[in-house]
């Protein structure tokens, strides 16, 4: 289960990899940002290949995993600064949500959101 997820962080942050991203994510797909959008498999999948933005020292933290069966419930932080194509740095700091399902011995994420942990003062 967690090579799933560690490779789901990978293709996203990092490699922006079309076909790693169509093994590990299912059919019904809904993927949130901490922004707003919400997207589907296939707008998912563009969008991250075709993003220009790069992550510095990313780390993912306070990782829990609860798995019932065929369903597994992930919970993470996602640290990083987030570059543009300009080149401009931006701190990230991420609270994700991810739900998992085991289809014939695979997990898929049928469903991600993410949220801004807000600054402490």
């Amino acid at each position: 289960m967690w090579q799933r997820v560690e490779a789901l962080g990978k293709a996203v942050f990092d490699t922006k990899d079309s076909a790693a991203l169509l093994d590990l994510v299912d059919e019904s797909l809904t993927y949130g940002h901490s922004g707003g959008n919400i997207e589907d498999k296939a707008t998912m999948i563009k969008n991250a290949v075709a993003s220009k933005t790069t992550y510095r020292n990313p780390t993912f933290e306070n990782i829990s995993i609860h798995v019932d069966d065929k369903l597994a419930v992930v919970r993470q932080n996602f640290r990083a600064i987030s570059v543009d194509a300009q080149g401009v740095g931006t701190p990230l700091d991420l609270g994700i949500l991810q739900v998992w399902k085991k289809e014939h011995r695979k997990w898929k994420l049928v469903a991600r959101q993410a949220v801004k942990i807000p600054a402490k003062k």
